[in-house]
């Protein structure tokens, strides 16, 4: 018994012992970026407690195994990045970590400041091979290219939204929530493919597209499938510029870098024989358009193999909590190097800190990669103006088993589930009808059968002479008819008690390579002032909110038959032909028709033939199923209008000629923001009443027109001949980037100045100088008569991130001339924009 005691007591002095020395513990795992999910190479992982530490390998990944092991706390570091820490014991031991690290400022980091730059040292380097590394420095190149752009949702709780009436009937959608792959849960919602020809020649400059595939699940629309290819997707972190959601902001490799970043070189390593530097740049002042971000650049040939960009919150782009942007590149040959794969990450936040956030995640790759090739050059050779984009017929009806074959890599198991779920969505009857209830909400239009209905925000408006306006619309739609295009709308109004309205036909005759349309028209209606294309028009809901009060204003009825053809000649060319019939009754604020004495025809009566040429090189468009709407292009547009009027036809009154030529564009002015500009000038020849003279084009609303004079009253103005000039600079943060307050809103600065020339003849001036008929003192109308006009404004953009507030002042004619009433005004104004 004795000896029993004395073997009890040594068992349990071994295992104090044994406890006290501690147990072996094997942990491994890998550091990655927690937004794009690229693997951090050599980031310090190290125990808090021990002496145990060691850097990642090239692909991110560490093993620790310890015999002693304590309880500790694992710590990974990386400039850049916030620190990450996690608990261990004994009980996690063979685990393996997936380390997501976050970008941010480590607490606590040391700056060692050095008499020598190592930083801009390397940085000059690195410019010094600029032009060589470049591809668009090349002569030419070409490749096929790989896109896909997943869209996951997060912070979205599957609980409410399976006791949501609207979405209860979608709850398998909510199964699919990914709660592994990253610290907050996601719900992956949709997936974008495409696979396109791309090349690229430096002289002349020449660029082609040919998408081969485009799988957009819901969305059978060539002209959006040529906006998913590489063209408009390029990053290139050795120009100048890199654009972010169409805004352009400094890359650390732009030639004057040095004056907005701060460059170090923290670490060096050496890969396969190779010795990296790690080139780490950030802004130097806050709120400025740049990056963080870093790059491993070879020694002595300065080539960057890998460089991460990332935009935070301080960032001046709207619903964007982050962005960041990886690129990879290869070696082709001893002194070129090329992209190999991209990837551009985006969270998008439109409510607030802790509502649902989109994330973006789009990454292309490149293969067949060919340089300087004399076949591009051949095939150049063709090639008559600089940008061609293609796509193949079928390009979004390719089949999942070609698709299979296409891909340059596989789906993962969330894209598979995507689009499993969204072919059984779309199979739904009760999403098709919310789909439906969604795009009549947000667009205004809703199918019913063959026929369309809508805009419901045109149901129901008002004025001085109508009253309550009521109007409904009828259109029909592609179930109907392909290519023509049916619509009309009756109005009524409360006051004067009259049904107006407009029957209208579009017919697409031809819609690619270049489109040609024919358009007939007949309306009879109140001209209630606005015919400026993108401006707010008056026949609407909302206009109620924003008119001008004390502001009298003119109306006239409109009878108007017209015939347009629109013809497409390629190259940005195209022509439009109108010819029209319009009777004028002046109704309120205006004289009338009986002043206008004629010695043929009927007053206020015309027939015009006329021609508009437009020249819009390069420009890009969405299209719908009748219609198509500019998306951009880079050069400006140029158009001009001939007018003929002619006397005697249908019992029109009136002989003359119109001249006009208009001149717009939209300049990046990087880094100073980007200029909107407008010329615009023509001439009239003939003795013409109001209705038939250039009525300068005012606005009775509080709500700003940026095609409009906006201290100007419709039809207050004049002129047979004329020119002005519109001019709107937006700076962009500007002076409020310097207040931490305004720079936190991202406020947005900018100012406009609107000038117009205009004189009227003797005659014109003799037949339409008729005293007002509610004053008896003064003209009805006005003419500059050799003076200028001149509004200048200035005012805060981006307030809460949709609305603008504009401060104008008209700076002449002088008030003795143009009166005091409209000498300064402020309106308001709002847009989506990022």
């Amino acid at each position: 018994m004795r000896i029993f005691k004395i073997y009890i007591v040594f068992l349990f002095l071994q295992f104090v012992s044994y406890s006290s020395i501690g147990q072996q513990l094997t942990i491994s795992g890998t550091v990655i970026d927690g937004h794009t999910k690229e693997p951090v190479g050599w980031a310090s992982v190290y125990f808090a407690n021990s002496r145990y530490g060691q850097s990642t390998d090239s692909a991110g990944k560490f093993t620790f195994v310890i015999n002693d092991f304590k309880d500790d706390t694992l710590k990974v570091s990386f400039i850049g990045f916030e620190i990450f820490k996690i608990p261990l014991t004994i009980e996690e031991n063979n685990k393996v970590l997936n380390i997501q690290l976050e970008r941010g400022s480590a607490k606590g980091e040391v700056v060692i400041k050095a008499k020598w730059n190592r930083g801009l040292y390397l940085w000059n380097k690195i410019m010094s091979k600029k032009k060589q590394y470049n591809r668009y420095d090349l002569d030419n190149f070409g490749y096929e290219a790989y896109n896909k752009l997943e869209i996951d949702i997060k912070n979205f709780n599957a609980d409410k939204a399976r006791k949501n009436f609207l979405l209860k009937n979608f709850s398998f959608v909510f199964d699919n929530i990914d709660s592994s792959s990253e610290a907050v849960p996601f719900l992956p919602a949709y997936l974008i493919e495409s696979l396109s020809d791309y090349a690229y020649q430096s002289k002349p400059l020449k660029f082609y597209e040919n998408i081969k595939a485009s799988k957009t699940i819901g969305f059978d629309n060539q002209s959006f499938s040529k906006l998913l290819g590489v063209m408009n997707q390029n990053v290139s972190i050795y120009s100048n510029f890199v654009n972010v959601m169409d805004k352009d902001f400094i890359s650390p490799f732009n030639d004057n870098a040095d004056n907005f970043y701060i460059f170090t070189v923290p670490d060096t390593q050496v890969v396969n024989g190779k010795k990296l530097y790690h080139f780490v740049f950030n802004p130097k002042r806050a709120g400025q358009n740049a990056f963080s971000g870093d790059a491993w650049v070879t020694e002595q040939t300065y080539q960057i193999t890998r460089v991460s960009l990332y935009l935070g919150k301080d960032a001046n782009i709207n619903y964007i909590d982050r962005i960041s942007i990886f690129q990879e590149y290869i070696p082709l040959n001893d002194s070129i190097i090329f992209l190999n794969r991209d990837k551009f990450f985006a969270d998008f936040n439109v409510l607030g800190k802790n509502s649902l956030t989109l994330i973006g995640r789009k990454t292309t790759s490149y293969k067949d990669i060919v340089i300087n090739s004399d076949s591009l050059t051949n095939a150049f050779s063709d090639q008559k103006i600089e940008e061609v984009v293609k796509t193949v017929e079928g390009v979004t009806q390719k089949s999942d088993s070609a698709w299979g074959e296409m891909r340059h890599d596989t789906l993962s198991a969330n894209e598979k589930t995507i689009y499993a779920t969204i072919d059984k969505l779309l199979e739904m009857p009760k999403f098709q009808k919310f789909q439906t209830n969604v795009k009549f909400l947000t667009g205004g239009y809703r199918n019913i059968g063959k026929l369309e209905i809508g805009p419901w925000f045109n149901w129901i408006s008002g004025n001085q002479w109508e009253g309550t306006r009521f109007r409904f619309d009828l259109g029909t739609n592609k179930k109907l008819m392909k290519d023509i295009y049916l619509h009309g709308y009756l109005a009524y109004g409360t006051r004067d008690k009259k049904f107006k309205g407009l029957a209208e036909g579009f017919w697409l005759i031809k819609r690619a390579p270049n489109r040609t349309r024919l358009h007939l028209a007949y309306q009879n209606d109140v001209d209630i002032g606005i015919s400026q294309v993108g401006e707010v028009s008056q026949d609407n809901i909302f206009s109620l909110a924003v008119r001008k009060p004390n502001v009298n204003r003119k109306f006239l009825s409109t009878k108007d038959l017209s015939v347009e053809l629109f013809n497409e000649y390629g190259g940005g060319f195209s022509t439009e032909w109108f010819v029209s019939y319009r009777q004028y009754n002046p109704l309120l604020n205006l004289p009338p028709a009986s002043n206008f004495t004629v010695n043929t025809g009927t007053p206020l009566t015309n027939f015009e033939l006329a021609v508009k040429l437009r020249f819009a090189y390069l420009e890009r468009f969405i299209e719908t199923d009748y219609n198509r709407y500019t998306v951009s292009t880079k050069y400006p547009i140029v158009e001009l209008m001939l007018a003929k009027g002619i006397a005697g036809v249908f019992s029109s009154a009136y002989n003359y000629t119109k001249y006009s030529l208009t001149i717009k564009d939209f300049v990046k002015l990087s880094p100073f923001g980007t200029l909107n500009y407008k010329i615009d000038a023509g001439k009239i020849h003939g003795i013409l009443p109001f209705t038939n003279l250039e009525n300068h084009p005012g606005n009775d609303l509080f709500y700003y027109g940026r095609n409009v004079y906006n201290l100007m009253t419709s039809f207050e103005y004049l002129s047979d001949q004329y020119a002005g000039v519109h001019l709107e600079h937006n700076i962009g943060s500007g002076l409020f980037r310097f207040i931490p307050f305004t720079r936190k809103l991202k406020w947005r600065q900018f100012w406009t100045i609107k000038a117009l020339w205009g004189s009227l003849s003797s005659a014109n001036n003799s037949i339409n100088y008729v005293l007002d008929t509610a004053s008896n003192k003064i003209p009805a109308f006005k003419s500059l008569n050799g003076r200028t006009y001149l509004e200048m404004g200035t005012g805060i953009d981006n307030i809460f991130k949709i609305f603008r507030l504009d401060f104008v002042w008209r700076l002449s004619p002088s008030s003795s001339y143009a009166g005091t009433r409209s000498q300064f005004g402020i309106f308001g104004s709002f847009q989506i924009q990022f």
